[in-house]
């Protein structure tokens, strides 16, 4: 019982395989022309899922998802970049059509460099930011409050040896008498 050489291989060329291939296939010569076109700075690469899966049976559908056609772009973008370029997905509304931008080395706009590091930061990073801002504004809240009872006791009228009492006073009632009040 021997087995055929075509048996061991799976066809790149038809099926789940055949799509991604072509597709791959597609990126690398679009990304090719944008390298050696040396007055763009800026392409897109546009992946609508339904188009892609239209000839890929019904059965291996599942295996062709909108990842890996992403994952197959930012792959040939490396690849055909050098390491140099950056790609970025754009927004959309619709859940299996998506456009990645490529921007050459040099020509990225800052928040998207913005967007790209904040998505790097780990853990740590996030969590001391967010350490910092509840820190500064807890130290806005205190001057606000230490600013409000300067000019409350600045605008008490009567003697100047009148002194402010008990404005920090706890309601001491039970439930019930708020309850009954």
């Amino acid at each position: 019982a021997k087995r055929r050489n075509n048996d061991l291989t799976p066809d790149l060329t038809s099926g789940a395989a055949g799509a991604i291939t072509s597709f791959r296939e597609k990126v690398a010569a679009d990304l090719e022309k944008f390298k050696s076109d040396n007055g763009t700075f800026v392409t897109k690469v546009s992946i609508s899922l339904a188009s892609l899966v239209n000839s890929v049976p019904i059965e291996e559908r599942d295996k062709v998802t909108m990842d890996v056609f992403k994952y197959v772009v930012y792959e040939q973008v490396e690849e055909v970049g050098m390491d140099k370029w950056i790609a970025a997905k754009e927004p959309t509304d619709f859940i299996d059509e998506i456009v990645i931008v490529v921007y050459k080395e040099g020509h990225v706009p800052a928040d998207v460099l913005e967007d790209l590091n904040k998505a790097d930061l780990p853990a740590e990073l996030k969590g001391l930011s967010r350490h910092m801002a509840d820190t500064q504004s807890k130290i806005a809240q205190r001057k606000d409050k230490r600013s409000s009872e300067v000019t409350m006791k600045q605008n008490i009228v009567g003697e100047d040896n009148v002194v402010v009492l008990n404005t920090n006073k706890r309601d001491r009632r039970t439930l019930e008498q708020i309850q009954k009040d």
